[in-house]
């Protein structure tokens, strides 16, 4: 019968230190070396957005877990809405270790091209809530789309 634990596959060896997961390690060495992202883990991440659009305006949601609406900030220039800041990490210790960090903190900006000549640029609104970041991009009234009436 076997007491010690070190040549399982295990988090955890017999005096509770972290076994090393080198074959782990490898893995997501190898490929966030394949994918370029090496070195980058801890220094940015790019939230993820959904774009739909209606008659009257682009929506756009924009995750942005445990972040506070003061991490981030939105501008709109020349066709381009950018949404940019940063997620930081606040490691509170309290006699915890970390053996694995998954989420993504760092500095992040995302750009999504709209349509400036049908832009309300003026009427651009945001809500910031539960996480997601909600942005109503208006069109202008005019150039809004309509039905077109078949005679």
């Amino acid at each position: 019968m076997r007491t010690k634990t070190e040549n399982f596959p295990t988090l955890w060896n017999d005096n509770q230190q972290p076994a090393p997961l080198k074959i782990s390690n490898w893995i997501d060495e190898m490929f966030e070396n394949a994918a370029g992202t090496s070195g980058l883990r801890n220094a940015s991440f790019i939230p993820e957005l959904n774009v739909y659009e209606t008659d009257k305006e682009f929506e756009v949601s924009v995750a942005l877990p445990g972040m506070n609406k003061n991490d981030f900030e939105l501008s709109y220039e020349s066709g381009l809405l950018t949404i940019s800041g940063e997620r930081k990490m606040e490691r509170k210790e309290n006699g915890r270790r970390y053996h694995r960090l998954e989420s993504r903190f760092g500095k992040f900006s995302r750009s999504l091209p709209l349509p400036g000549d049908i832009i309300d640029r003026d009427k651009i609104k945001a809500h910031y809530e539960n996480g997601v970041l909600q942005i109503t991009v208006p069109k202008i009234k005019e150039k809004a789309a309509r039905k077109i009436t078949i005679s």
